[in-house]
């Protein structure tokens, strides 16, 4: 029967269709066609790549997230299109915005690895959002005074999602927020990010562990990115946590401004055209710390990135 098969399709034309890349393993990439409404296995194509989209040890070649279009026919991708963006590390295209999950409490909320996240992001010009997870462990009053802190540091450059899983609270406004994007959430392990993707697709399809007592820390379950359907055009994807997260990588240290976004419509007040806001006089960033707005402890973030990074181009 599968010798009939194999003759009867020779003769087929090939028939080429669009789709989405969420899953790459030793070579093959598992596409999604995309009309699916949902990840069964009748709508998802293991494919090899096409000969000529290959540069010889490359990671890029094609990667998760990619759109492309494959031949049904012989299962081989023909055209990666263009991507709008990608993570790094990991490796993901094609992202609407990075949701940054981090508990408020148990593991405590840790706000130098958060920065270096929302640097990472920045630097890659993803959005992001802030998913608050546990938020039942505070009382309404601890909640208000942590908002208003984040607040005080951040100003209004990143939206906030305070939610528990455990009561159902700001559930229904972010899975709103999500539909019709694909969307990566990450952070360090023991936020509850296995719990939150089961809770948001309504059935268990990814394993939970719990915080360590001895450390604090999250116990990591997740080994590989994974794609999740909410609805159609709606992607979630689960990516390996983390116990530190490197610096992005930068050349030079005037780029390091920009990836603060509360200090570009100040930048072009600086004196010098190279002022990076260190011992400079007249640079408009240490004059809106002294006048508060821009938070003391961002600088203070600025000024350790600046020392720890280490720039391609330093001088």
């Amino acid at each position: 029967m599968g010798v009939i098969l194999n003759f009867i399709l020779k003769f087929l034309p090939n028939i080429f269709i669009k789709g989405k890349v969420i899953r790459k393993i030793k070579g093959f990439y598992y596409v999604l066609n995309e009309n699916s409404k949902n990840l069964n296995e009748e709508n998802i194509y293991e494919c090899k790549l096409r000969g000529t989209l290959k540069v010889k040890n490359s990671k890029m070649n094609c990667i998760i997230g990619d759109y492309v279009e494959f031949d049904k026919k012989e299962k081989v991708i023909e055209k990666i299109e263009k991507r709008k963006n990608f993570l790094y590390r990991p490796l993901i295209a094609n992202i609407d915005f990075i949701g940054i999950l981090f508990a408020i409490k148990s593991p405590n909320f840790d706000f130098t690895n958060f920065q270096k996240m929302l640097l990472n992001a920045n630097s890659q010009d993803i959005p992001i959002a802030l998913i608050l997870s546990k938020i039942d462990l505070f009382s309404e009053e601890e909640l208000k005074e942590f908002l208003n802190k984040f607040r005080q540091l951040f100003k209004d450059t990143i939206s906030i999602f305070p939610i528990s899983t455990e009561t159902n609270i700001g559930l229904a406004e972010l899975k709103q927020y999500i539909n019709k994007k694909s969307v990566v959430i990450s952070g360090p392990s023991g936020a509850g990010k296995s719990t939150l993707i089961n809770t948001l697709i309504g059935e268990e399809v990814l394993t939970t562990n719990d915080v360590s007592q001895k450390t604090k820390k999250g116990r990591h379950t997740t080994i590989e990115s994974r794609f999740f359907m909410l609805a159609q055009h709606s992607y979630i994807i689960d990516t390996p946590g983390f116990s530190t997260l490197d610096f992005p990588k930068l050349e030079e240290k005037k780029e390091l401004e920009k990836l603060f976004p509360e200090f570009l419509k100040f930048i072009p007040n600086c004196k010098f055209r190279d002022c990076i806001h260190v011992n400079e006089p007249n640079c408009a960033i240490k004059e809106n710390v002294k006048n508060g707005n821009i938070s003391q402890e961002r600088y203070a973030f600025y000024l350790y990135s600046l020392e720890n990074i280490k720039f391609n181009n330093s001088k």
